[in-house]
């Protein structure tokens, strides 16, 4: 699906502030706000806009850093990567997980209080059934997941 100029240009300032009034947008853009509401609701008609979300600072509210976790599933018929995947969404602390395609199976990201916390992460990950092998890495200080880096 094409996109139109307008249509990014609605995303890009969405994606930056979503919080941004329909009137700011079409007064940047030199359009009127019917015009840019008739946009947005033909794009989240479309499905190209899903919602809206809110990016919290983790460091505020008691966490250290983000763990990354690439996993490898057991290739055997009693196992399905999809169990695993939806395990992962449930745990608490996982912020991301998704399928892969490449040298891993799946991905999580987590957000992590200190080495100790992580290390539970890991090992809770580690007892999925079905859970073949897993590499990570963490990442510390105030590095921030926004939705505008999943912007393509």
């Amino acid at each position: 699906m094409n996109m139109s100029e307008l249509d990014i240009k609605i995303i890009n300032y969405l994606t930056e502030n979503a919080r941004l009034s329909f009137r700011r947008i079409a007064n940047r853009t030199d359009r009127s706000t019917d015009t840019i509401i008739n946009h947005y609701n033909q794009m989240r008609d479309n499905g190209e806009i899903r919602g809206s979300t809110v990016v919290v600072d983790i460091d505020k509210i008691g966490y250290e850093g983000i763990a990354a976790f690439q996993i490898d599933a057991s290739t055997s018929d009693d196992v399905n990567s999809g169990d695993i995947l939806q395990t992962l969404i449930e745990m608490p602390n996982i912020i991301v997980a998704t399928k892969t395609v490449g040298e891993h199976d799946l991905l999580a990201l987590a957000v992590i209080h200190n080495v100790k916390h992580y290390q539970k992460i890991s090992r809770d990950i580690a007892e999925i059934k079905g859970v073949k092998n897993m590499t990570s890495c963490i990442w510390a200080g105030n590095e921030k997941i926004l939705p505008k880096y999943f912007i393509i």
